[in-house]
């Protein structure tokens, strides 16, 4: 069984987390990129999910601004149709009608975009949900978890001197990959 590390302020029981078996010299680990589905056009109906991928090099403003447009979006899909020319009534009554359908509870949950980050760009998606909470118009829900993540596993030769070290550690057979757990955090955003 491999060793494990107890984790602070828990039960060692409970709380224990297999400890990685450690690589040779001859290898080294090559991280893989994180597996996403594709982002789906913002203008496709409430059955996508509006997701925004946050980096650690994305600026702060546009990611305000791509968040802004895919809401403004939702808006738009939310509101339907609105016709003051035709129909029957004055423009009051129909203005009225409009906001009692806007307000009018339908049973579903509101359209939400979704902002993702893992590691270090966990920062901006805290400050990116801090942002929109001071906002009147915005509902902010935060949620945090772990994935697994895959990272390959290549050998390479050490170079000794002017000679290479080949055949030293064949006797290990090494593992083609190897899962790690990466912590990330989902902030969702809605219209109030």
């Amino acid at each position: 069984m491999a060793p494990t590390i107890a984790i602070p302020g828990g039960d060692n029981d409970k709380m224990s987390v297999p400890k990685m078996p450690r690589l040779p010299k001859n290898a080294r680990i090559q991280k893989r990129p994180i597996l996403r589905p594709p982002i789906p056009s913002p203008f496709t109906g409430a059955d996508q999910k509006k997701v925004v991928y946050v980096s650690t090099k994305m600026p702060f403003i546009s990611a305000v601004k791509r968040v802004r447009k895919l809401l403004g979006e939702i808006d738009k899909r939310s509101m339907g149709k609105v016709d003051l020319v035709d129909g029957n009534g004055s423009d009051k009554q129909k203005l009225r009608k409009l906001g009692e359908r806007s307000h009018a509870s339908t049973g579903k949950e509101p359209e939400e975009v979704i902002l993702k980050a893992t590691n270090r760009a966990i920062q901006n998606v805290l400050g990116l949900a801090l942002f929109f909470q001071g906002q009147d118009d915005c509902r902010v829900r935060l949620t945090t978890g772990t994935v697994g993540v895959v990272d390959d596993i290549i050998e390479s030769a050490i170079p000794k001197g002017n000679e290479t070290v080949e055949g030293e550690y064949e006797e290990e057979e090494l593992p083609e990959s190897r899962v790690r757990k990466a912590s990330f955090v989902e902030v969702a955003i809605t219209l109030k």
